[in-house]
This record gives C-alpha cells, structure tokens and sequence, in this order.
C-alpha cells in the first residue's frame, strides 16, 4: 500500500469532487440563465441583508436642450417724413431788399439797394430760403412804397 492509499480510491474521490464542483456551478448560474440576462449576473455583496438589492444605477438622463426661441424683430417706428418742402416767399424776399438811397440825373433814376447801385430795367435777386428771388426794377422812386419790381422765376438752390 502506498502512501496515498488506494489509487482507484483517490480517482474516484477526485471524480466525485470534480461532479459535486460542476453541480454548484451549475446550480450558481441556474438563476441567472432563469431570468432572460442569458448569465449576466449583477454582483451580489455576500454581507447584504437577505433580499436586499441596491438601487439600480441609471446612466444621467442627457439634459433637454431647447431649440432657441425665433427671435421677433420688433418694426422699426418709421422715419418721420422729412419736412415738406419750402415754397418762395416772396413777401419775405422783398422785405430782405434795403433801400438805403436814391439819385436822379438827366431824367436817369438810380437807387442803392443792398449797397449795390442799380437803375431802372437792371435785374437784382435776393437768396432767401434756398431760393433766389429775380426781380427786375421798372421803376424808381423817392419812396420805397412808388417803387415797382418786376417778379422774375424763382429757382430752387442746389442743397
């Protein structure tokens, strides 16, 4: 007899332990394959309490990103329409034309108006709110009020 004993002893003892081995490895995964994971078991701490399973951990939900919000163009408030246009004033013109003296010699009148000397049938024009008023001069005389000016087309300055 040997030291180990019996040789077909130890064979058998080792095919006994080798099936009672492969019996609580198949029972150990009988649940899992029972429950459809196909032998994904979840990890099970031996010191939990008897029932006890942990909250699952859920991956973070990515957050909601809103599409932003179409921005409204409010309306820009019209410009204002631009002033309306000037129109001669020829009163206002004729008022700009300052007499300041008056000359008769040999039947020839002649005046000072706006420190120009002039006389009869001569042309003189006054700039008056962007326009030019043309008067031409038919008659001088001592008082401003016997004088007599002949309106001439009045012509829009260039701005």
């Amino acid at each position: 007899m040997s030291l180990y004993g019996n040789y077909a002893d130890s064979v058998s003892t080792m095919k006994q332990f080798a099936n009672y081995l492969l019996g609580a490895i198949a029972l150990l995964t009988l649940p899992a394959l029972a429950d459809g994971k196909g032998g994904d078991a979840d990890f099970r701490d031996p010191f939990w309490p008897v029932g006890y399973s942990p909250a699952k951990e859920e991956p973070p939900q990515p957050k909601k990103v809103e599409a932003p919000k179409p921005v409204v163009q409010e309306k820009k408030p019209e410009a204002p329409p631009p002033p309306p246009e000037p129109e001669p004033d020829w009163p206002a013109a004729m008022r700009l034309l300052r007499i300041s003296g008056y000359a008769e010699s040999g039947g020839q009148r002649s005046c000072v108006i706006n420190g120009r000397t002039v006389s009869e049938a001569e042309k003189i024009s006054i700039v008056h709110d962007g326009f030019r008023y043309p008067w031409r001069i038919d008659r001088i005389a001592p008082q401003k009020s016997q004088m007599r000016f002949q309106r001439l087309s009045v012509t829009r300055l260039a701005q």
